[in-house]
């Protein structure tokens, strides 16, 4: 009898602790995410702050990546040339109109493009989520994205959350549950 005492003991005790330790809820959270929805999307496991950048757009104006602290970001490296980036960009705009009012937005960052190629590939396409340009592709070796298209996906914090190489249904029903769950968990 008292073993069963002390290991309820123990585990209320457990309880407690983690009920009071600071960021339980949102690890937690975390923990129940089901990157693997999406096939070719991979969980980060450390979490770490992703690297910051500033970029011209292609009206000339500064973006950086902290612009956006606070949402979840769906940070893309594409360019006009990349077949599958031109088939996986239309359903990203899908969902970008129909988060974007729910602290999510898709950040979209053409590489090593000439300039005038990316403004007729966003104009035909009818791109309307924020687009920077990396013309020398720094900021794509930065994040690593070695082939496109590359997409992460970034916590409100600025947190790498889950990266994928190569395309995506990004506005299948499977995607679109996943950017639901990660920006209700942002409220």
């Amino acid at each position: 009898m008292i073993p069963l005492m002390v290991n309820r003991l123990l585990f209320l005790l457990l309880l407690t602790w983690i009920a009071l330790s600071g960021n339980w809820a949102s690890a937690w959270a975390q923990s129940k995410i089901n990157y693997k929805v999406i096939p070719n999307l991979q969980p980060m496991k450390d979490n770490e702050p992703t690297p910051e950048f500033t970029l011209a757009t292609p009206e000339g104006k500064k973006i950086s990546l902290k612009d956006f602290r606070g949402k979840t970001v769906f940070l893309n490296f594409w360019a006009s040339w990349c077949v599958p980036c031109r088939e996986e960009m239309p359903a990203m705009e899908r969902l970008y109109q129909e988060f974007k009012d729910k602290n999510f937005v898709v950040l979209a960052v053409g590489v090593k493009d000439r300039k005038q190629d990316a403004i007729n590939f966003i104009k035909e396409l009818k791109l309307t989520y924020p687009i920077a340009f990396d013309p020398e592709g720094q900021v794509g070796l930065l994040y690593g994205a070695w082939g496109l298209p590359t997409t992460y996906l970034i916590g409100p914090k600025g947190e790498g959350l889950a990266r994928a190489w190569g395309p995506a249904e990004w506005y299948s029903p499977a995607a679109r549950k996943l950017i639901k769950e990660l920006v209700d968990g942002n409220k």
